[in-house]
């Protein structure tokens, strides 16, 4: 994981009502084959070089086995980074802007899935 990665992480590990969903939970790119749900992911799908921009896209995927809960985690992870701004890991977030969160299909029977993306404005 990168340092931004890493603060993003942070800052969902520091929310009470995240880790009260996923516990420790929230892993880098994917989750682990014998991965308990619920759980978190996080990747980076768009990350712009940081001379011209440091404002990288995240996908923060919520990942259960309960769709009412698969809501519920998405929105303590919106509430937890939404117009999130401070320092963290060292890097000064200026701003954490949602930009998505589409219900996903998945092809295993009984995983729920929300994608969200979210853009973080940062400066080292």
């Amino acid at each position: 994981m990168t340092i931004i990665d890493e603060a993003v992480r942070t800052i969902l590990m520091n929310d009470a009502t995240v880790t009260g969903f996923v516990g420790t939970r929230i892993f880098p790119k994917k989750l682990p084959l014998t991965c308990t749900f619920p759980a978190i992911s996080i990747h980076k799908p768009s990350n712009p070089y940081n001379q011209i921009s440091r404002s990288p896209r995240f996908q923060i995927s919520c990942w259960t086995e309960d769709y009412l809960q698969v809501q519920q985690l998405s929105k303590a992870v919106e509430a937890a980074l939404e117009g999130f701004s401070g320092i963290v890991s060292g890097i000064e977030i200026i701003r954490i802007i949602p930009l998505d969160a589409p219900d996903q299909d998945e092809d295993l029977p009984g995983v729920y899935h929300i994608p969200y993306d979210f853009r973080v404005i940062f400066r080292r």
